[in-house]
């Protein structure tokens, strides 16, 4: 089955479209709720930094903080897992740039005139119009920052997306029956190829997160990425021999008998 990422303007409704789709068809709903849940099994310390860092815009000291750099690993481990597992909607937290390469991934935005986005926000949140005017501001704000920083990617940009949908002009009705048809279409696109291809960004994920969340390991250039050839790439300055060991040791662990390159200097 086809995977649905979307992004969304705040107050375009893409939660309730979202949820909507997911009842349709029987899929997985993953939003901040599901992943805030799933931090909090991580631990106490990723469950706070989830509800305080969640799709905001990072301060500079907080773009370098190790604990930033593991939260967002940790999320993007996340959100690969689930495509993995297929049958899911994804609800922000770059998931639409995470799974560009997916052929099989739904990449959707959805957006809506401001004043129909006021409207929505005043009746859901109980605000008065300037008060919503606002909030939309700062959350867009927050929400592009967040991909700008973390993806080098600019939010509102089309080429991001497969479909580009107003929400004020279709309704939620009409945007669920397009994503429907939409999704339909992108079924032939998983193959086998392309599910094994995202099993295995979605354990070099799973590695960079490993990595980026053990204390042990002070390298904050460490880089994991999944080269043409498939196999998992781990890169970057390391201090001393046996952080080198231990970095080799935590790839073996997760990866198995994938195919694994060392690309790792010393300072």
């Amino acid at each position: 089955m086809a995977i649905l990422a979307v992004s969304r303007e705040y107050g375009s409704g893409g939660r309730e479209i979202g949820r909507r789709l997911a009842a349709r068809l029987g899929y997985a709903y993953v939003d901040k709720e599901r992943l805030f849940q799933d931090l909090d099994h991580r631990g106490k310390r990723w469950g706070r930094a989830a509800r305080e860092l969640d799709e905001v815009c990072p301060t500079l000291w907080e773009r370098h903080d190790w604990q930033y750099q593991g939260y967002i690993s940790l999320v993007e481990s996340l959100i690969l897992d689930y495509a993995v597992q297929d049958r899911v909607v994804l609800i922000g937290r770059g998931a639409v740039i995470l799974l560009q390469g997916v052929p099989f991934c739904l990449k959707v935005r959805l957006t809506a005139p401001l004043e129909v986005r006021v409207e929505r926000v005043m009746l859901e949140e109980s605000l008065d119009r300037e008060a919503a005017a606002q909030l939309i501001t700062r959350v867009d704000q927050d929400r592009a920052c967040y991909l700008q920083t973390n993806y080098s990617k600019v939010w509102n940009d089309a080429g991001n997306y497969d479909l580009v949908l107003n929400t004020g002009r279709l309704g939620y009705d009409q945007t669920v029956e397009l994503l429907l048809a939409a999704l339909a279409e992108k079924e032939s696109l998983a193959t086998p190829g392309a599910r094994d291809r995202l099993a295995d960004l979605a354990l070099a994920c799973r590695l960079k997160a490993r990595l980026a969340t053990d204390s042990r390991i002070l390298a904050p250039t460490l880089k994991v990425r999944l080269d043409d050839g498939g196999a998992i790439i781990v890169s970057g300055v390391i201090h001393t021999p046996k952080e080198m060991q231990l970095v080799q040791e935590i790839a073996g662990e997760v990866c198995g008998s994938k195919a694994l390159q060392f690309d790792l200097k010393r300072r």
